[in-house]
């Protein structure tokens, strides 16, 4: 996967008990697969917005999964590709009421964890005055989530895919009393 996840420990869970609510992309993944300084020439973008040099324009919003058997939901941020001439629409009522229910087609532009044809997804973006776009899935695993919600072992599930146990391996070298490297099994 080429998406980084934005401050895991902040949107992850609170408490080993507790599950992670949400996960958000930094970047649309046409941005985030490239290195730095070809990043940089490839387009512009910040928290909200994307537009590539080669005029693919993004826009960030939620795509809500209802929880099933509890309060709230879970919380994919991620970024829909969508018309240029919506996206330009979009910055220059942003955070006005001249947005409210603007809407558009797209495509979702982040792969997502335990969604594997999530990834260019169609969808429907839903602009807001206050907060930020709400996304519809409108095919796929991800849409079929959204529409039926997660039960709780799904749920657990998705957690474990996005912070998996610690290694066995790993687990070894815990405890290695100052030696760099030595697992601390068969030592006295």
């Amino acid at each position: 996967m080429t998406t980084e996840f934005d401050d895991l420990a902040q949107n992850g869970a609170q408490n080993e008990d507790e599950l992670c609510r949400d996960i958000q992309m930094s970047l649309p993944d046409a941005f985030w697969a490239l290195d730095y300084v070809e990043r940089y020439k490839f387009g512009r973008f910040n928290k909200d917005f994307a537009l590539a040099e080669d005029g693919r324009a993004y826009l960030f919003g939620v795509v809500e999964v209802p929880l099933l058997e509890e309060a709230g939901s879970f919380t994919w941020g991620v970024w829909a590709e969508v018309p240029r001439e919506f996206h330009d629409a979009y910055v220059e009522r942003f955070q006005s009421e001249l947005a409210e229910g603007m809407k558009a087609e797209g495509t979702l532009a982040n792969e997502v964890p335990s969604y594997d044809d999530a990834f260019g997804a169609r969808l429907e973006i839903v602009l807001h005055a206050d907060r930020r776009p709400s996304i519809r899935i409108l095919e796929g695993s991800l849409a079929k989530a959204q529409a039926e919600g997660l039960t709780p072992e799904a749920h657990r599930a998705l957690d474990e895919v996005l912070f998996p146990p610690e290694d066995e391996f790993d687990e070894a070298f815990d405890d290695i009393d100052g030696m760099a490297g030595v697992p601390n099994e068969g030592r006295a």
